[in-house]
């Protein structure tokens, strides 16, 4: 749903049947980097997010704990930005969010919960 600047890491909003929606890093190298949180900047929103890891090549953040980061992935802001912290390298990227309230809307809408 997010699609990120460069082509080895991807950065999506996606429905999860336990935790609904959650951002999710995907890049082969953040295990590696060690990446346990990060720093997002989208618009006038500025937070840090510690970040869960269950599998070496993804990091993912339930966005109903954080709500204002879902607020300002939805705000119309067409560009955010995110710094590793915590990390054993030093990262930053950008990424694409133009489209991203309408997408992130109906992704929800069909997200089913468990039981």
């Amino acid at each position: 749903m997010v699609d990120a600047t460069d082509n080895e890491a991807c950065y999506m909003v996606r429905c999860d049947a336990k935790n609904r929606l959650i951002f999710e890093i995907g890049d082969a190298t953040v295990g590696d980097m060690g990446l346990r949180s990060a720093r997002f900047e989208i618009g006038k929103y500025k937070e840090t997010i510690r970040l869960d890891g269950h599998s070496p090549d993804r990091r993912t953040t339930v966005l109903s704990k954080h709500p204002k980061l879902l607020a300002a992935l939805t705000s119309g802001i067409d560009f955010a930005t995110m710094y590793a912290v915590e990390a054993d390298v030093e990262y930053s990227t950008g990424f694409e969010l133009t489209g991203a309230r309408d997408q992130i809307s109906r992704l929800a809408k069909g997200c089913p919960t468990k039981p």
